[in-house]
């Protein structure tokens, strides 16, 4: 491929550090969503109209799956959303309509 590093735009860090990508900090031992994506996530489901939570929630519950050590993230999302009025399964990887 004839790749060269760009020494002003790369930074040589240990592996512990993770690296950040698409919201996501990936390191050999686990994958975490990023803070700031997690709370933006819990920003937009907060101040959602109540048609769009539904599709929303689901998505970020797929997003959170995708990570390990994610429980305590899963239910404080859990507890949004059914704040919000909808149900959650016992798993809490997905969010069901509001019965109207």
């Amino acid at each position: 491929l004839h790749a060269r590093l760009n020494p002003a735009k790369t930074i040589l860090q240990p592996i512990e550090r993770g690296i950040d990508f698409v919201g996501h900090i990936i390191k050999p031992w686990r994958t975490t969503l990023r803070r700031r994506t997690y709370n933006d996530a819990l920003q937009r489901i907060a101040h959602l109209p109540a048609d769009q939570i539904h599709t929303t929630a689901n998505s970020y519950f797929g997003t959170l799956r995708q990570t390990t050590h994610s429980h305590h993230d899963r239910a404080r999302l859990a507890r949004l959303v059914m704040k919000r009025g909808h149900t959650v399964d016992g798993g809490l990887t997905k969010t069901f309509r509001r019965s109207t």
